[in-house]
């Protein structure tokens, strides 16, 4: 009698185990495609994210956004506040070779080594019952070591030529950034339990790129 109810106790904890909330996808997963629609700009990844995430936003679309505008602004919006520092007319010369330093500056943001080191977790001590994965990873960017040596013409004086000259030289270090940074960084996920099983979501992924941002551009020690 006694072998009948430990064979009748394990069956009923495997039982439990299936009837408990399933991962769908595990959070290092999750997060990567977080990485590739919020960094890199993905418009692959947007989709999967979006699938994913439909049984928790009644079978819409959570994150509805053009990526490839989203990018194009970025770097439209950058070329023109290096820009407008100078008067309007050696600005307007110079719209092309700014675009394309940018273009090139941020190519290399959004093709950075991400990697996840460590996935941790915890329960939400504000939310019942709620897990919270703490992802940390890391995340490796090609710099220009020596960006700096190209003097920046002075607003007052430049001449279109002189601002042309300094943008298709930077261009250049860029393509060829001699210099590894990496940083590490942490992100958080929330479980969301729906139908059964367990989604991982966050509501501020632009967290991700704005904190990567700040180090990219500070790896280049420009003063």
């Amino acid at each position: 009698m006694k072998t009948y109810k430990v064979i009748l106790f394990l069956l009923l904890a495997t039982f439990a185990q299936h009837l408990s909330a399933q991962e769908v996808k595990k959070p290092a997963e999750v997060f990567g495609l977080y990485f590739d629609v919020f960094v890199r700009y993905d418009d692959q990844a947007l989709p999967k994210l979006n699938d994913y995430l439909k049984p928790t936003m009644e079978g819409k679309d959570g994150y509805q956004v053009n990526l490839k505008d989203v990018s194009e602004d970025m770097v439209k919006k950058s070329a023109e506040a290096f820009l407008s520092v100078f008067p309007k007319k050696v600005a307007a010369a110079c719209k092309k070779e700014s675009e394309d330093y940018f273009t090139a500056l941020y190519k290399n943001f959004k093709d950075g080594k991400m990697s996840v080191k460590k996935v941790e977790l915890v329960q939400n001590e504000y939310v019942a019952d709620q897990k919270i994965a703490n992802i940390t990873y890391s995340v490796s960017f090609l710099v220009v070591s020596k960006l700096s040596e190209i003097a920046v013409p002075d607003p007052q004086k430049a001449k279109p030529e002189d601002v042309k000259q300094f943008l298709l030289q930077g261009l250049e270090k860029i393509k060829n950034a001699d210099k590894t940074v990496t940083t590490e960084q942490e992100f958080s996920l929330y479980g969301l339990k729906q139908d059964g099983k367990v989604y991982y979501w966050n509501g501020s992924p632009d967290q991700i790129a704005s904190t990567l941002i700040d180090f990219y551009f500070d790896s280049f020690n420009i003063k």
